[in-house]
């Protein structure tokens, strides 16, 4: 179990709050805060939606919520309705662990997001999303900042992006020299899955094949070597005792900077 500091901002709130995160399997939900007794959870910081829809009615007061899901002609099915939140403004503080180079030791580190749920240009693609068979348009997301604050210098991704594996690669580059992360990100055994992955929090950990992790190099390897195996589904910012800086083979991603000396 961790916690983060947050900042929460939307038209009737400005407050401090604290994001509960379980590090639970991704199959779950790992992230929640409670906000007006109104509790939201999600998988990444940018997908919060309402827990429990018995609360709608008390919610929809106090929030601005996007439902989504319901009965689809296509399928004829009902599918189950989310209530997302929408038209927030939210910043968060991730601890996580830096190993510095110098003296070899394991410092703090903060990683710092900021960002903003905004309505939807419609002159933009977006993905499709519908509610009862109708077309909705769910929120944009302005990034301002994605940082990495270490022994009192901020480093700021260049990509302004909710998408960890993006910017973190970037803060990566920028500390490699002096530092690197120690988290799952940055770990010989996990990878992305080669079917494409979400903005955060589904990272395939497969500590139990290490033998066959070392000789992956490539999506070919991959899928030779991987494919089929049991893995535990991780958050990029996670961190277990079996942690081994990816230095040793490339796997499907490639080598993070900055672990490789």
């Amino acid at each position: 179990m961790r916690y983060w500091k947050a900042h929460y901002k939307d038209a009737l709130h400005d407050t401090d709050i604290e994001i509960v995160n379980t590090e639970e399997d991704y199959r779950t939900e790992p992230l929640s805060f409670i906000l007006d007794n109104i509790t939201f959870c999600g998988t990444s910081p940018g997908d919060f939606h309402l827990a429990d829809e018995t609360q709608y009615g008390e919610a929809r007061d106090k929030f601005s919520l996007s439902k989504w899901g319901g009965y689809s002609s296509k399928y004829n099915i009902n599918f189950p309705c989310l209530y997302d939140l929408q038209r927030y403004e939210l910043e968060v503080e991730i601890p996580i662990k830096v190993f510095r180079k110098k003296d070899k030791s394991l410092v703090e580190g903060v990683l710092f997001l900021a960002f903003q749920s905004t309505e939807a240009d419609r002159t933009k693609s977006h993905s499709i999303t519908m509610c009862d068979d109708v077309r909705v348009y769910r929120d944009d997301v302005i990034v301002r900042e994605f940082s990495l604050s270490i022994d009192g210098v901020c480093y700021k991704s260049s990509k302004r992006t909710l998408y960890f594996e993006a910017a973190l690669n970037d803060i990566c580059g920028q500390i490699k020299d002096d530092y690197y992360i120690k988290c799952c990100f940055t770990c010989q055994y996990s990878d992305y899955s080669p079917y494409g992955n979400d903005d955060y929090g589904l990272m395939l950990c497969f500590c139990r094949h290490k033998d066959d992790c070392l000789r992956v190099n490539n999506k070919d390897d991959f899928f030779s070597f991987l494919e089929g195996k049991d893995f535990d589904g991780r958050q990029e910012t996670y961190l277990c005792e079996q942690y081994c800086p990816r230095n040793r083979a490339g796997g499907y991603r490639g080598f993070v900077d900055g672990v490789m000396d």
